[in-house]
């Protein structure tokens, strides 16, 4: 059983849930969570595949052929913004 972290929108279309529990039987890589969460979660699926959504693994950027383990930490990253501004 893999524990997946939401975050954004991520959270709210998998109805404001801040994780997700997910079993991965055929595969333990990214592209394999992947295809879990667009069974799913159709929508969360198709923001990853269009690179709008990443994976990390350990706080680590990850790859489709990134490996995930039991006790992992896996997280969906939308796209944020902040941090200051060169004028301040």
């Amino acid at each position: 059983m893999i524990t997946v972290r939401l975050f954004g929108m991520t959270k709210m279309l998998a109805g404001n849930q801040g994780t997700l529990s997910l079993n991965l039987v055929n595969g333990r890589r990214v592209k394999d969570l992947v295809g879990v969460l667009e069974t799913g979660y159709p929508a969360i699926g198709e923001l990853i595949q269009k690179k709008k959504v990443l994976v990390s693994v350990n706080q680590e950027i990850a790859h489709e052929d990134t490996t995930i383990q039991d006790g992992d930490e896996v997280a969906l990253l939308p796209p944020f913004a902040g941090g200051a501004s060169a004028g301040c």
